[in-house]
């Protein structure tokens, strides 16, 4: 199913203005709810509040194995294409020629 470019532009804008969005959700929803029902209001902005500590302690660790994942992509990446090159035979063919070793011969006299 493809996606119409509009509604596709709308969800990147939603992805790129979640924090402010999220926001006047529960803004709404306590405003809402604060004068029927002030246990909910409250209960709603404290999950709000606790979900704002928790993604502010784990985004510099989030941050950091991203960065360890990618380079851990990119070491891959770089060692499938030596494998790759390896299996050519373009650079076996000369390592080959470089691996051999003269043949010393003995030593007659026992030295």
């Amino acid at each position: 199913m493809k996606i119409p470019k509009p509604v596709n532009a709308a969800w990147d804008w939603v992805e790129g203005h979640i924090r402010p969005i999220a926001l006047v959700v529960v803004l709404f929803i306590a405003a809402g709810t604060v004068l029927w029902i002030p246990q909910i209001a409250a209960f709603v902005v404290g999950v709000a509040i606790g979900g704002l500590v928790v993604q502010m302690r784990m985004a510099k660790r989030l941050t950091r194995l991203r960065a360890e994942a990618d380079d851990l992509l990119r070491e891959n990446g770089s060692l499938r294409h030596e494998k790759t090159v390896l299996a050519s035979g373009v650079i076996s063919s000369q390592a080959l020629l470089t691996q051999r070793l003269p043949v010393i011969p003995d030593d007659p006299e026992g030295r």
